[in-house]
């Protein structure tokens, strides 16, 4: 019974404080933990209402280049004195600003009861931050001093100071940072390559390394470099910027605080590297070969012809690939041995490129399909097929044979013609006679004939139909004949009726690299794309085609200047997304792959 009436007792009272707590008027606060913060740090933001412990979240709109960090973090405070209670609530946010200049945050706004309540405003500088270069002293460390420069470091190298033209040169940026150092927010700017043709070397390298007796780890972004130019170049600094974390004394073992960085200080580092200094040497004209078409680097070669029995005129195709170790794009065609011009006919030869290894340097394949076509039957080989490179480490040209390839070549049947003339057509016009006279028989119901109306063999279009059909079944016939025989031996006819699905399939290719998030090879493949649909249309080898002709051959060929702009856009975005180190967005590709395809179909109306 006691029990019970105490319990009554509380309850009046508690619906006592409510009541009284209902009936105080609403108050909303705002306040930050700092005025003044620099740009990537972050500050606290609270808002506090106070009277009541049921209300929404209060709504606030923050400047747009701050980001938040976390939040709201709710908190709740409640005190009694002399029956009168007192309801605090404070919900935290965490920003990061992006920008600098001086702005307001506020006011916040909370509708209660029908009735809004809004705060005042608070204002906040934010400043550039500025790089920390000395050291520093945690809270948990008194005694202790950190030297930063010691902490993280980068380092810029090449493999050689001293190269050829064209001759592959390895490239390695590096950051050191100690081991167990937390770090945030990394920038890197890569040093200039607008005197090279770089290509990336495999994905970042991640180990770790010990200098003076510390234990690094490191960070490895390794660059292909093909100089294009001769004499003292110069590469300039590479730029690195990131935040290192430093503990500071924490009176909250929250591994909430821990998560949110606020167990930490964040301090801006800027590090730049010293610049390299290369001296490219031009390649000797000494012992250069004749059909030294400018390639470098270390190569072998294979050759395969099929087939090897043939008749006269018929195409045999010889596939050649060169393999090895240098820039694959700069490889020049190989070159068959010329005899007597009359034994053989030579097409201009297909090419497809491919990296097959990008660990310790650029290697990959060149694969040239060429057709020819024996022109009588006294031929018994293929020539010596060659190809002649610069060898960077012996510095001396070399020069790749094979040997003749024999071929049987056989007597071909000659085709006679089919011709149709009209002095043809006269001379087997037969003559109308009548042979014999039909006896009729006799009919005695000569009046049960009725008139029919005319017979659908003696409408004109009908007659026509049955005359024409069987002419144009022979033309399609022989079209089609036609057709068939020049894809398997015109290279010409075949590369220009088959560019536009060779075209669209590659493109296809292309647009499956864009959700893979790996844009040079989406740029390379694109411009590689186009470069060859020109090649099949006009019939040119795609090594004698670059972006520095390409409009005075489109223009010869009578394609019009807006079509040869939209090429240049294409070209311009694939050299910039392939060259470039920053970042592309997905729709920047998806623009570029759009344009190329507008451009290939507005081509195919021209030519």
């Amino acid at each position: 019974m006691i029990k019970r009436i105490s319990s009554i007792i509380i309850f009046i009272f508690m619906l006592n404080l409510v009541s009284t707590a209902d009936a105080k008027e609403i108050k909303i606060f705002i306040s930050i933990d700092k005025t003044r913060v620099e740009v990537g740090n972050h500050f606290r933001l609270t808002i506090g209402v106070q009277g009541a412990f049921d209300t929404d979240i209060p709504q606030i709109t923050p400047p747009e280049n701050f980001i938040l960090m976390y939040g709201p973090s709710v908190s709740t405070q409640t005190s009694i004195v002399n029956n009168v209670v007192t309801i605090f609530r404070g919900f935290t946010y965490s920003f990061s600003p992006t920008e600098t200049g001086k702005f307001e945050l506020g006011p916040a706004s909370l509708e209660y009861k029908g009735k809004v309540y809004t705060s005042d405003i608070v204002r906040i500088e934010v400043v550039k931050r500025t790089p920390f270069e000395g050291g520093v002293t945690p809270d948990r460390e008194r005694s202790k001093r950190i030297d930063i420069y010691k902490r993280i470091f980068i380092e810029l190298t090449t493999d050689k100071k001293e190269a050829y033209i064209y001759e592959q040169i390895i490239e390695s940026f590096k950051l050191f940072f100690q081991k167990g150092l937390p770090i945030d927010n990394l920038d890197y700017d890569a040093a200039s390559t607008k005197s090279f043709l770089a290509e990336k070397l495999g994905e970042e390298r991640r180990y770790e390394e010990v200098r003076d007796g510390i234990l690094y780890n490191v960070i490895e972004l390794r660059t292909a470099l093909f100089p294009l130019v001769s004499g003292n170049i110069e590469i300039p600094p590479a730029k690195f910027k990131c935040d290192i974390i430093i503990r500071q004394q924490s009176y909250s073992n929250s591994i909430f605080d821990e998560f949110i960085g606020r167990g930490g200080r964040k301090y801006p580092i800027e590090r730049s590297t010293d610049s390299i200094k290369l001296k490219i040497k031009s390649l000797p004209e000494l012992d250069k070969p004749e059909d030294f078409a400018g390639t470098v680097g270390k190569f072998t070669m294979d050759v395969l012809a099929k087939p090897i029995k043939v008749k006269v005129g018929d195409p045999i195709t010889l596939s050649i690939n060169i393999r090895g170790e240098g820039n694959i794009q700069t490889i020049g065609e190989p070159v068959i041995t010329p005899g007597d011009e009359k034994d053989f006919k030579i097409y201009p030869a297909e090419t497809d490129m491919t990296i097959t290894d990008r660990g310790e340097g650029i290697r990959g394949e060149k694969l040239f399909s060429k057709v020819i076509e024996p022109q009588h039957e006294d031929i018994d080989f293929i020539p010596v097929i060659s190809f002649s490179y610069f060898d960077p480490e012996l510095e001396k040209y070399k020069t790749i044979t094979h040997d003749p390839i024999p071929i049987v070549v056989e007597h071909s049947d000659l085709e006679i013609p089919i011709r149709f003339s009209l002095e043809d057509a006269e001379k087997v016009k037969g003559q109308v006679k009548i042979l014999t006279k039909d006896i009729l028989p006799i009919m005695s119901d000569l009046y049960s004939f009725k008139n029919q109306g005319f017979a659908i063999y003696n409408r004109p279009l009908f007659l026509a139909f049955i005359f024409l059909t069987p002419i144009l079944v022979v033309i399609v016939c022989i079209y089609v004949q036609r057709h068939r025989e020049l894809l398997q031996t015109d290279v010409g006819y075949a590369r220009k009726r088959r560019a536009l699905s060779r075209a669209k399939k590659q493109l296809s290719n292309a647009r499956q690299l864009i959700p893979l998030d790996k844009p040079s090879e989406f740029y390379s493949t694109l411009a590689k794309t186009v470069m060859e649909h020109i090649a099949d249309k006009l019939n040119l080898a795609s090594a004698s085609i670059t972006s520095d002709n390409i409009s005075g051959i489109l223009e010869s060929r009578g394609v019009s200047h807006g079509v040869i702009k939209e090429l240049k856009q294409c070209l311009e975005s694939c050299d910039y997304g392939r060259f470039s180190t920053g970042q592309h967005s997905k729709d920047q590709m998806v623009r570029t792959l759009d344009t190329a395809e507008e451009f290939i179909m507005h081509l195919e109306k021209q030519l």
